[in-house]
Protein backbone atom coordinates (compact mmCIF):
# COMPACT_ATOMS: atom_id res chain seq x y z
CA UNK A 1 0.00 0.00 0.00
CA UNK A 2 3.01 2.36 0.79
CA UNK A 3 4.73 2.04 -2.64
CA UNK A 4 1.18 3.10 -4.41
CA UNK A 5 1.27 6.28 -2.34
CA UNK A 6 4.42 6.64 -3.50
CA UNK A 7 4.13 6.16 -6.90
CA UNK A 8 3.54 9.64 -8.75
CA UNK A 9 1.04 9.92 -11.16
CA UNK A 10 1.36 12.65 -13.86
CA UNK A 11 -0.85 14.30 -15.65
CA UNK A 12 -1.26 17.09 -18.06
CA UNK A 13 0.71 19.90 -19.00
CA UNK A 14 0.70 23.95 -18.25
CA UNK A 15 2.08 26.82 -19.64
CA UNK A 16 2.15 30.50 -18.49
CA UNK A 17 0.71 32.84 -21.03
CA UNK A 18 0.94 36.62 -20.53
CA UNK A 19 -2.13 38.67 -22.05
CA UNK A 20 -3.19 42.00 -21.64
CA UNK A 21 -5.12 40.74 -18.85
CA UNK A 22 -2.12 39.71 -17.01
CA UNK A 23 -0.73 35.81 -16.58
CA UNK A 24 -3.17 32.94 -17.09
CA UNK A 25 -1.82 29.82 -16.73
CA UNK A 26 -3.16 27.27 -20.21
CA UNK A 27 -3.52 23.87 -18.69
CA UNK A 28 -3.18 21.08 -21.29
CA UNK A 29 -5.00 17.87 -20.51
CA UNK A 30 -5.28 14.47 -23.06
CA UNK A 31 -7.60 11.62 -23.01
CA UNK A 32 -5.01 9.58 -20.72
CA UNK A 33 -4.79 12.55 -18.91
CA UNK A 34 -7.95 12.55 -17.96
CA UNK A 35 -8.33 8.72 -17.16
CA UNK A 36 -5.60 9.03 -14.93
CA UNK A 37 -7.39 11.06 -12.72
CA UNK A 38 -10.69 9.15 -12.94
CA UNK A 39 -8.55 6.12 -11.62
CA UNK A 40 -7.28 8.21 -8.47
CA UNK A 41 -10.49 9.86 -8.00
CA UNK A 42 -11.53 9.81 -3.85
CA UNK A 43 -14.86 10.53 -3.06
CA UNK A 44 -15.68 12.61 -5.84
CA UNK A 45 -12.74 14.42 -5.68
CA UNK A 46 -9.17 14.87 -6.69
CA UNK A 47 -6.16 16.74 -5.95
CA UNK A 48 -3.73 17.86 -8.46
CA UNK A 49 -0.96 19.81 -7.73
CA UNK A 50 0.75 22.31 -10.57
CA UNK A 51 4.59 22.02 -10.60
CA UNK A 52 6.99 24.34 -12.15
CA UNK A 53 9.42 22.55 -14.59
CA UNK A 54 13.06 23.33 -14.17
CA UNK A 55 13.52 24.83 -17.88
CA UNK A 56 10.84 25.35 -20.20
CA UNK A 57 10.20 22.77 -22.59
CA UNK A 58 11.09 22.69 -26.72
CA UNK A 59 7.46 23.67 -27.00
CA UNK A 60 7.09 26.28 -24.19
CA UNK A 61 5.80 24.23 -21.15
CA UNK A 62 6.74 25.66 -18.09
CA UNK A 63 4.63 23.63 -15.62
CA UNK A 64 3.74 20.01 -15.37
CA UNK A 65 0.94 18.41 -13.27
CA UNK A 66 0.58 15.64 -10.55
CA UNK A 67 -1.75 13.65 -9.48
CA UNK A 68 -1.66 14.23 -5.09
CA UNK A 69 -1.67 10.74 -4.23
CA UNK A 70 -1.51 10.95 -0.36
CA UNK A 71 -4.11 9.31 1.99
CA UNK A 72 -4.49 9.16 5.40
CA UNK A 73 -3.27 6.15 7.21
CA UNK A 74 -4.79 4.40 10.48
CA UNK A 75 -8.12 4.53 12.02
CA UNK A 76 -8.83 7.58 14.44
CA UNK A 77 -9.91 5.67 17.12
CA UNK A 78 -9.04 6.43 20.95
CA UNK A 79 -9.21 10.22 19.65
CA UNK A 80 -6.07 10.02 17.80
CA UNK A 81 -4.95 11.76 14.96
CA UNK A 82 -2.92 9.36 12.91
CA UNK A 83 -0.95 10.48 9.44
CA UNK A 84 2.20 9.87 7.49
CA UNK A 85 2.11 13.77 7.70
CA UNK A 86 3.40 15.59 11.13
CA UNK A 87 1.09 17.54 13.45
CA UNK A 88 1.72 21.15 12.85
CA UNK A 89 3.72 23.18 15.88
CA UNK A 90 1.70 25.20 18.03
CA UNK A 91 4.24 27.94 18.94
CA UNK A 92 1.66 30.54 20.40
CA UNK A 93 1.14 28.97 23.65
CA UNK A 94 0.31 32.70 25.45
CA UNK A 95 -2.03 33.79 23.04
CA UNK A 96 -4.59 36.59 24.57
CA UNK A 97 -8.02 36.05 23.04
CA UNK A 98 -8.86 38.40 19.92
CA UNK A 99 -11.94 40.59 20.67
CA UNK A 100 -13.61 42.70 17.72
CA UNK A 101 -11.96 45.63 18.25
CA UNK A 102 -8.73 44.46 17.47
CA UNK A 103 -9.29 43.56 14.36
CA UNK A 104 -8.15 46.21 11.26
CA UNK A 105 -11.75 46.19 9.46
Amino acid sequence: MADDQNQKVYCGNAKIIKTQYGELTRISLSADDVQKMQDNLDNGWINIVVKERRSPSPSGLTHYLEVDTWKPTGDREGGGASSDRPAPENTNNNVDEISAEDLPF
